[in-house]
């Protein structure tokens, strides 16, 4: 029997997890904005038992726990939480758990997660189980990515790529869109999955920032990150050896096309997400 979700969860305990866990302090500076979004609709959390799913290295469980909030991490990646941990110093219980089918012994007030719900391959299922750790009444706030492209920051670069290994960008599929950063694009398939989980008061929020893809450095830094994560890294690594001359010739490429968005040092190209919030019935 296949386990669920089982693709996401090799890529994050290796290659990719690895990877992140590794440019920790670049990520939580790339989605800052994001992370400030999510604490402002968090609003206090001071004595609520929350639920952090797909915590990754531990930036929203720390601004969660500075809340004074009794923080419960779960996430796949066992690279990412070995840095949550160093990050949290034991203030946090810290579970290497697939959140779609994990349960607590006691629910929560508020589960909430960045960038950590896109990945399921049965996303109904999943927010099922999810509804089933939060109290009568308590909340689910979630941010994601809205569509490709709203998303400069990774349809550029990838673009680009594409052209360098002759690849064209493949037809939409057909049905809901597989796992992945672009999963939950579509608005309305949030609420259908929500509302067949059987949350309530459901509210979707375009929220609109600057993907901070080098915060120094320039132009070279960001090529740099766009060439170690991110749906372009992604395409290069797939390609194998096939790959090789597209790999020597991305760097100038991607310069190329990162250059309008640089200013004083810095790299920040537009990002747009999806802000989701939700009640669970009491």
């Amino acid at each position: 029997m296949t386990t669920p979700n089982q693709a996401q969860i090799d890529l994050w305990k290796g290659r990719v997890g690895e990877k992140w866990a590794a440019l920790q302090s670049r990520m939580d500076a790339m989605l800052a904005e994001v992370t400030a979004g999510l604490k402002a609709r968090a609003g206090e959390v001071s004595g609520l038992r929350l639920l952090d799913i797909g915590c990754g290295s531990g930036v929203t469980c720390a601004l969660w726990l500075e809340g004074g909030a009794e923080v419960t991490g779960v996430d796949v990646s066992t690279p990412m939480l070995a840095v949550a941990e160093k990050r949290t110093q034991g203030r946090a219980r810290l579970i290497e758990a697939d959140a779609s089918v994990w349960r607590s012994a006691e629910p929560f007030d508020l589960v909430v997660s960045q960038f950590g719900v896109m990945f399921f391959d049965d996303p109904e299922a999943a927010f099922t189980n999810i509804a089933r750790n939060i109290r009568p009444g308590g909340r689910l706030l979630f941010a994601c990515w809205r569509a490709a492209g709203e998303n400069p920051w990774a349809t550029r670069p990838l673009a680009a790529v594409r052209e360098l290994l002759g690849t064209p960008a493949p037809p939409p599929p057909e049905g809901p869109p597989p796992p992945g950063p672009f999963a939950f694009a579509d608005k309305a398939r949030i609420e259908a999955v929500l509302n067949g989980a059987g949350f309530e008061k459901i509210a979707v929020t375009p929220f609109d920032f600057q993907v901070r893809l080098a915060a120094e450095g320039g132009v070279s830094a960001a090529v740099d990150l766009v060439l170690q994560i991110g749906p372009a890294s992604a395409a290069l690594a797939e390609a194998g050896d096939a790959g090789e001359a597209a790999r020597a010739a991305a760097p100038a490429r991607l310069a190329a096309v990162l250059a309008p968005y640089a200013a004083d040092g810095a790299v920040r190209v537009p990002g747009a997400v999806w802000m989701v919030e939700a009640i669970r019935p009491a």
